[in-house]
């Protein structure tokens, strides 16, 4: 076997050049923001705005109290609120422009005259308008007083363990400022809503007078500035301030980057014509000196005379469109954006926007995630210039420090995309998706943190998110209000403790962690199965029978938690919580004990018919090794063979689903599917992975067939965190990486090629960058890792028989026989690189 020794050195140190696979520079990238160098910061361009969100004392939430979670029905309260104010103005400006969002609907007086009456229209999937109204007339110089008559804004569904979130989800804020211009012009305030504003629930006649004394009245509670929270920023809450003059809404760790359209789909010019449109694509030849121009032979004209274009800007991103105008007058655009053609035409998730963009001024669509924008021009001068129109891309600024390369093109780009599709999720926090919800969700940060630790290496984000999803003590609610998620944050805090070793971090979540077991505790029975007594809606996957409180769900739920528990205990051994520890491994044993005597079907020796819930009980440890086979033969082995599927499943669940596979040792089957699902979304065009797939669904108006929420349609994610599984996947199982001790201060590395001629790549670790590289020589797997300072690795060779001996760097090593003799592993207890073999 000496040949084999003397391949895998050849290997490691330079791979003779017809055999070298292609390196990562020379495969087309998705993330257009790896390139750059020196991101241009939020922190570094914009001060957060001072004006803030108020409402009326006695109908607010109390961001200090524990809110009972429920479906925010409040939403749809339509009694009136009222505020008032004093403001001094100088001098009367020559214009005025006053700006109000939060409520439905609001009538303003200034100094006792009517100012304003107007509400907006609530089937907008925006639930925050902007009102603009010119208020020069209304002005006087010196003491002015302006009271206004709000009904509470519409609201969004936003799901956080926050009482600020909700208070601003459930339409319970008003903002509102004068601005000394024309409107869409931005400058210093005359006026803004803060603290010192009074409130009432109750008007008496002449309230809305500039004489009514207001002294009895409340001081209204304020959650802060606008731009204030990071909180404020989710769940597409304020997604109607995008015409809010100097409104970013974005978080001061975020970056900028202007992307350019890569084409032009279709335009229309009606009676006018569009002079320089290549402008819009940079790609193509135009002068530095030319301006995109929009010709009518009026200044007004109808929206079906409007003249449009529709650009496509070659991959899914995250951010905003941004026009920036040459005219010497206002112009008025509408914007559709869409992560697909046919939503972006026919159904833009946030409906269409329509702006007015001041002279030589900039302005922004609402902020969200699309490929595809329509802007029609419907107003403003005969002949208008734009400098640009272009993507403002919002990005979290991170490095890919993990790699993945094999001998399967297929294989690197689902790699790719699934780090990208994560990266598109950093945003304000780690969201399920930047389209929608725009929230952080625990399952979904399950799937897609596990992608950020194997790629970015993501400290901060991390743990903010994982944070802010437990909420402030005293927990007495589960995270994000689902039983399961609950379960989720202990597998991914462990995991991420695995993989970063932050103890710092661990210590800060102890207490509220103990909080959180102790209110899980009370939901079982007496048998040690889950109950639900807190009678809350239950979710496990967007399949029938698997979310609300079904047979199902329960059993799945239990099986989560069992998992939960044995990580929980882990965590407090980490934390020298000895008493503790031994508890919940005591209530995990009761769990598994209880799940195998009831939650087993005996007739086929598996956890029902499911493959959610088997992959769950596979995972977590619940189902015994004995089991496997019966489980393959009953209910996994269908994965990949079904053609229509009632039953449908996420990506999201997939995850668990091919990791199940792989722990029953059944990889080509799980690599087998991966290529089938996940390839299937890029063979129909994804640049990113989509919230719901089925490789049967529909084809010709792809978006329109999507199935989440028990329902389909347009509004299903295109770039959703929870579908990025195969990432951590294929580091996990093919190239073996799976750290077992706190900070990867130990590793398992068990490289498994499956049908692959090669792999390689790089693990970040706090100790460095951990590298495997594996190719078939002959009947042998040659292996080379390079080891960081302060990692213990145990490295599993596959072998072809029990007399074979283990070669590292050329000398024999005593090894341990594994897997029924067909590995044997090796533990390598200094950093360094490593070749090995067998002879």
């Amino acid at each position: 076997m000496l040949s084999t020794l003397v391949g895998v050195a050849a290997f490691a140190q330079d791979p003779p050049l017809e055999q070298a696979p292609p390196s990562a520079s020379s495969l087309p990238q998705l993330d257009p923001t790896r390139a750059v160098a020196a991101p241009l910061m939020e922190s570094s361009i914009h001060k957060p705005l001072p004006e803030e969100y108020i409402w009326t004392r006695d109908n607010s939430t109390d961001t200090s109290a524990k809110v009972e979670y429920k479906f925010p029905g409040l939403m749809e309260q339509t009694e009136p609120h009222y505020f008032r104010h004093s403001f001094t103005v100088t001098s009367v400006p020559a214009e005025a422009t006053l700006y109000i969002a939060g409520p439905r609907s609001v009538k303003v007086w200034l100094n006792g005259k009517l100012a304003e009456s107007v509400e907006s229209d609530t089937s907008s999937p925006l639930g925050m308008h902007v009102f603009i109204t010119s208020v020069t007339k209304f002005l006087e110089a010196g003491d002015n007083t302006i009271a206004i008559e709000a009904v509470r804004g519409r609201g969004v569904t936003g799901f956080a363990n926050s009482a600020l979130v909700r208070q601003q989800t459930f339409g319970q804020v008003m903002v509102a400022k004068i601005i000394p211009q024309a409107p869409g012009v931005d400058g210093p305030a005359l006026m803004m809503s803060d603290k010192t504003w009074k409130s009432s629930l109750t008007a008496p006649n002449e309230w809305n007078s500039a004489t009514f004394n207001d002294a009895s009245w409340s001081k209204v509670v304020s959650i802060g500035g606008i731009e204030s929270s990071v909180d404020l920023f989710q769940w597409n809450a304020d997604a109607g301030l995008y015409n809010w003059p100097g409104y970013d809404g974005i978080s001061p760790y975020l970056a900028h980057m202007q992307i350019p359209a890569s084409g032009i789909l279709a335009k229309y010019t009606g009676p006018g014509r569009f002079v320089h449109i290549k402008v819009l694509t940079p790609a193509e030849n135009h002068s530095a000196t030319d301006r995109f121009e929009v010709k009518m032979p009026a200044s007004t004209w109808t929206y079906a005379e409007a003249p449009s274009v529709f650009l496509d800007f070659g991959r899914e991103l995250t951010g905003r469109v941004e026009l920036v105008s040459d005219s010497d007058s206002p112009a008025t655009v509408t914007i559709q954006m869409g992560e697909s053609e046919s939503a972006a035409l026919k159904s833009p998730y946030l409906g269409i926007n329509q702006l007015t963009i001041p002279p030589h001024g900039t302005g922004h669509g609402p902020k969200s995630a699309f490929r595809y924008v329509k802007i029609t021009f419907v107003g403003g001068a005969p002949e208008l210039l734009f400098k640009s129109i272009h993507v403002d891309d919002i990005y979290y600024p991170v490095k890919y420090e993990g790699s993945f390369e094999s001998s399967d093109p297929l294989l690197n780009r689902i790699w790719e995309t699934g780090a990208y599709t994560a990266h598109l999720c950093m945003q304000d926090g780690i969201w399920d998706a930047p389209k929608r919800d725009r929230g952080r969700w625990m399952g979904d940060t399950d799937v897609s943190g596990r992608t950020i630790e194997d790629v970015f290496s993501d400290r901060f984000l991390m743990e903010d998110t994982l944070d802010r999803l437990m909420g402030p003590a005293p927990v007495d609610q589960h995270v994000n209000g689902i039983p399961g998620y609950s379960s989720f944050w202990f597998t991914e805090v462990a995991d991420y403790y695995r993989h970063s070793g932050s103890k710092k971090f661990l210590e800060r979540e102890h207490a509220r962690m103990l909080q959180l077991l102790s209110y899980v505790d009370k939901e079982f029975d007496s048998r040690g199965i889950y109950a639900n007594k807190t009678n809350v809606w239950l979710y496990v996957d967007w399949s029938p029978e698997l979310n609300g409180d079904t047979p199902e769900t329960r059993r799945a739920t239990t099986l989560e938690f069992y998992h939960a528990y044995r990580e929980a205990s882990w965590l407090l051994r980490q934390l020298g919580d000895t008493a503790n520890a031994e508890k919940y491994e005591a209530r995990a044993a009761t769990i598994k004990a209880a799940s195998q005597k009831y939650l087993l079907d005996p007739s086929t020796d598996t956890f029902g018919p499911r493959w959610q819930t088997n992959a769950a009980a596979v995972i977590s440890g619940a189902a015994n090794p004995s089991q496997y086979s019966a489980i393959w033969n009953h209910v996994l082995s269908q994965v990949g063979h079904v053609k229509y599927n009632a039953f449908i499943i996420s990506p999201y669940y997939n995850y668990y689903v091919i990791r199940a596979m792989a722990e029953m040792g059944h990889r080509k089957a799980a690599l087998d599917w991966i290529r089938q699902y996940w390839g299937g979304m890029l063979d129909e065009g994804a640049t990113s992975f989509w919230e719901a797939y089925d490789p049967s669904w529909y084809k010709e108006d792809f978006h329109s067939s999507l199935q989440s929420d028990n329902r389909s349609g347009y509004f299903v994610s295109l770039a959703h965190g929870w579908s990025s599984g195969p990432t951590p996947w294929l580091m996990e199982q093919v190239l073996g990486i799976n750290p077992t001790g706190p900070g990867f201060s130990t590793v398992d590395i068990r490289p498994d090629l499956v049908d692959l001629e090669w792999a390689r790549g790089d693990e970040p670790t706090p100790h460095g960058l951990l590298k495997v590289d594996a190719r078939h020589q002959g009947l042998a797997t040659a292996i080379a890792v390079d080891i960081p300072e302060g990692v213990v690795a145990r490295v599993s060779v596959p072998v072809t028989s029990a007399a074979q001996h283990i070669i590292v760097n050329g000398k024999q090593q005593s090894a341990t026989s594994s897997e029924n003799g067909k590995r044997m592993i090796v533990t390598l207890r200094s950093a360094g690189h490593y070749t090995l073999g067998t002879e």
